[in-house]
């Protein structure tokens, strides 16, 4: 059994600090694993993925080499041909390979270098040069710039969120005419996969309602699961959203259609899992939809568009501005999407959120004005809209706010200034024996920490249940304790021997069981001061 040390120095360390080449490769091929104790594993999964990239990188480099020498001797139109012998490969699976070789190599040669480096992997690099091809070349520099150097530490879901919502920040309108062809070219596809079962999928449609379709079929699932149906969530979800679009379910109310999924045979789970995966207890979803009330009292409606979560900067929302919103879980939207999807949660929850110069939350609350701005074309069922503001920005738009927004944004300023004059532990933590947290110390944590708190979760912390850092037994119900954990991740901790502290309030430390810990914290709420506009090219 290896035990770390090589020399006088341990094989952790040595692993950590080479570089992805020949020499690593030699090192990691002549490595015995069956003999690497548990400390020192996941040290050599890392130092193996950084030579992964780097023979990626040359994979690479080689198949653009292989189309540039095949299209000079030969036609540029068959280039790929040569790659798709060589590698027997299919016509579509050449030619992607090539484009993909061709504008990473060519266009986008920092990007490459990273792989090379082992420090961005294929995933990732594909992320950049989807998002990348064809764009002017000062947009790619700054893109590149920004992003490339906190690349390894995003998953492709972040580092996707990253790079869009700096394309819509920079070149706006650009943003806007690719939305508009998108959505002109929207489909339904059907098709049978290799399982024999079969697939609908979608394409080019609008975000905000695609989220509230996604979101109508998420509440009647849960509805379905609490009132006693043995299905995985994930099943009724599909089933739902079959018979949504095939007519079983046209003109129900949300009982009926939770009655009708009860009274069918539920899909049985394959041997040996259990019907759900969801942990045992799921903590009550704090949902505030405002003068229509919960969900509940509307539930016998036929035909009302679930509510979604929306985030956007208030100066955005009242149109000084077109710095790209977010659909949590999404990600980055228009600001005129943002915009139009604000405008629809009318009756939900309306969040004001301060942040400081580093773009996280000073203080934050709820407002009951509403902008004097016309219909919205619908109105739909609840919903949470987040303003956020940065505080200097609140400053100058409460000298001279929007004509349509000054009741929002004097009813904001108020309730900030009486925030920043009272300890926030007389509001949020007044209760620390409770089991639940209050709806204030809720959202508040909700606000700070984002997303669930697990290392690369994106999953809403709306949508996530609020978990103790230190079990409720032995930790009260208070700011410094509590953070965001999705169904998933929560069993992590509890069933999945991760442990997780809270050195300071919205800091987090996940320890797995092989002793490795990951750093967590929040997205910050908006840019930081001097980050809202792109660097100059």
């Amino acid at each position: 059994m290896i035990d770390g040390m090589q020399g006088g120095v341990s094989v952790g360390s040595w692993l950590a600090g080479m570089p992805a080449g020949p020499l690593l490769g030699a090192v990691l091929s002549a490595l015995d694993m069956d003999a690497v104790s548990d400390d020192y594993v996941v040290g050599v999964l890392q130092a193996c993925g950084r030579q992964r990239a780097h023979v990626e990188g040359l994979y690479t480099a080689a198949v653009a080499t292989v189309v540039q020498r095949a299209a000079a001797v030969g036609s540029e139109q068959y280039a790929s041909d040569e790659v798709r012998a060589a590698l027997t490969l299919s016509r579509s699976r050449a030619r992607t390979e090539c484009d993909f070789a061709q504008v990473l190599c060519l266009e986008l040669p920092a990007v490459h270098a990273a792989m090379l480096a082992g420090l961005i992997d294929r995933d990732r690099a594909l992320v950049f040069t989807y998002h990348l091809a064809g764009l002017p070349e000062d947009l790619i520099a700054a893109v590149i710039a920004r992003v490339l150097p906190v690349a390894p530490g995003l998953t492709t879901g972040q580092l996707r969120a990253r790079i869009l919502k700096l394309i819509i920040t920079v070149e706006p309108d650009r943003a806007e005419d690719q939305y508009e062809q998108a959505l002109a070219d929207r489909m339904v596809v059907g098709y049978l996969d290799s399982a024999g079962t079969a697939t609908v999928t979608a394409t080019g449609l609008p975000p905000d309602e695609a989220a509230a379709a996604t979101e109508r079929i998420a509440k009647l699932a849960l509805a379905a699961k609490r009132a006693g149906h043995r299905g995985r969530i994930d099943q009724l979800r599909a089933d739902i959203f079959l018979r949504l679009l095939d007519g079983r379910f046209h003109h129900l109310t949300r009982t009926q259609m939770v009655a009708a999924l009860l009274a069918e045979t539920s899909p049985p789970s394959p041997a040996g899992e259990p019907a759900d995966t969801e942990p045992a207890e799921v903590e009550p979803v704090d949902i505030d939809f405002g003068a229509e009330g919960p969900v509940e009292a509307v539930a016998e409606v036929v035909g009302r568009v679930s509510g979604i979560e929306v985030r956007a900067r208030l100066d955005t929302l009242a149109g000084l501005n077109n710095l790209p919103g977010e659909l949590p879980g999404w990600g980055p939207i228009l600001g005129s999407v943002a915009r139009r999807a604000a405008g629809r949660q009318h009756s939900g929850q309306w969040r004001w959120v301060v942040t400081d110069v580093d773009g996280y939350l000073i203080a934050e609350g709820i407002t009951r004005r509403r902008p004097a701005t016309g219909p919205p074309g619908y109105r739909a069922e609840g919903g949470i809209v987040e303003l956020a503001i940065p505080s200097t920005a609140l400053a100058q738009l409460t000298k001279n706010p929007p004509q349509a927004w000054a009741k929002v944004i004097t009813d904001i300023a108020t309730q900030y200034q009486q925030a920043r004059e009272r300890d926030p532990a007389e509001k949020l933590d007044t209760q620390p024996g409770r089991r639940h947290p209050t709806n204030a110390l809720r959202r508040y944590t909700q606000i700070r920490d984002r997303t669930c708190t697990a290392p690369g979760c994106r999953r809403s912390a709306v949508q996530s249940e609020l978990d103790h850092t230190h079990d409720v037994q032995h930790g009260p119900t208070t700011r410094t304790n509590l953070a965001p954990a999705c169904a998933h991740d929560h069993a992590l901790k509890h069933r999945g021997r991760w442990t997780v502290t809270q050195p300071h309030p919205g800091y987090f430390r996940w320890k797995s069981p092989l002793g490795r810990t990951y750093p967590t914290r929040g997205e910050p709420i908006t840019d930081p001061e001097g980050d809202e506009d792109p660097p100059p090219f």
